[in-house]
């Protein structure tokens, strides 16, 4: 297939003619400068940028200015001209009741705008192989929360977080991409899934499911996608285990390059005792009960080391398998 015809296979479904035309010579212009997928989601920044008036990083929207210098120059103004821009619409003041008098009952409901919806499960799976090139693409000095927003925003994509108590679900489009219940110990719930889901993207093959309706990454069901991205990434770390500490400090550090703290948790039993719960990212590492004697903090201290020490050496062995507990201290733990 030649290079007009391989960009001609690219119009979508749910493009309009003009922003086809657009993205058509963006395309042609750049198709021997980057990878196929990369020269996708470029091209869609592009029309965002150009048509929507969408704002992002001042590196990116340089990039962006650069690659489509001469190509937007004369199709600022589209051949319909309702394109309003993002800066623009932000503008505008709120309708007021007395706007809506004489008007239909429909006139007055608000109507929900809807990201496309694909022709099938072949082309939204195109759709994100797109989303995790821009994710890949997206500063990571952002919140992960910020991160996701930009990366949908940039493929036209929808994403809402459903959450009642502690179970969280994360919806892309009308797909479920994550679901999971996390324990009373965990503070920030959302952050806990947002980060799980943006590492699951950018770490695993995406594909919606024979049912249509979650997005399964590595074949893995939405309700274990939390403890398999935590599973990998306690594997990321080992050549930093390898080469650190083996006690609580060495652990944390690492844990904290792949966004997991380490929390201790004390608890107190009958008599003096106590027990102590190692917890990273809600996956109890460690539990002990300890003496009274042992109750010391130099002792609590030296235990703590005791039990990284021996989830270090798990995490070199590569025999870790993480999954989805109903212990009331932590939603997942180590399979035995």
């Amino acid at each position: 297939m030649g290079k007009l015809e391989d960009v001609e296979a690219e119009k979508k479904v749910w493009e309009s003619d003009d922003a086809w035309e657009l993205r058509r010579a963006f395309m042609l212009a750049h198709y021997d400068d980057y990878p196929k997928i990369q020269l996708q989601c470029l091209s869609q920044l592009f029309i965002n940028v150009k048509l929507l008036g969408c704002e992002y990083s001042e590196s990116l929207m340089q990039k962006i200015q650069t690659m489509g210098a001469g190509i937007a120059a004369s199709k600022d103004r589209t051949k319909s001209g309702n394109y309003v821009k993002a800066s623009v619409a932000k503008k505008r003041q709120a309708v007021k009741p007395s706007d809506l008098e004489g008007a239909s009952e429909e006139a007055k409901c608000p109507k929900i705008e809807k990201s496309p919806e694909p022709a099938n499960s072949e082309a939204f799976n195109e759709r994100l192989e797109q989303l995790k090139s821009s994710l890949a693409q997206t500063p990571h000095h952002l919140t992960g929360e910020q991160m996701i927003k930009a990366a949908t925003n940039a493929c036209m994509m929808k994403w809402y977080v459903k959450k009642v108590n502690q179970k969280v679900e994360i919806h892309i489009d009308r797909f479920v991409a994550f679901r999971h219940t996390f324990s009373q110990y965990c503070v920030d719930v959302n952050d806990c899934a947002i980060n799980a889901l943006i590492e699951s993207i950018l770490s695993c093959n995406m594909a919606v499911n024979d049912d249509g309706d979650e997005i399964r990454f590595n074949g893995v069901p939405a309700d274990e996608c939390y403890a398999k991205s935590v599973e990998r990434r306690l594997l990321k770390i080992k050549s930093g285990i390898a080469g650190g500490a083996h006690n609580l400090k060495g652990l944390s550090t690492q844990l904290e390059s792949v966004n997991m703290s380490l929390i201790q948790n004390a608890k107190k039993l009958e008599g003096w005792s106590q027990q102590l719960d190692l917890v990273t990212a809600d996956l109890l590492i460690g539990s002990r009960i300890l003496s009274s004697t042992e109750c010391t903090k130099p002792a609590m201290a030296s235990i703590a080391d005791e039990m990284s020490s021996q989830v270090c050496q798990l995490i070199l062995e590569g025999t870790i398998n993480v999954v989805n507990s109903i212990k009331s201290h932590s939603s997942l733990e180590f399979q035995v």
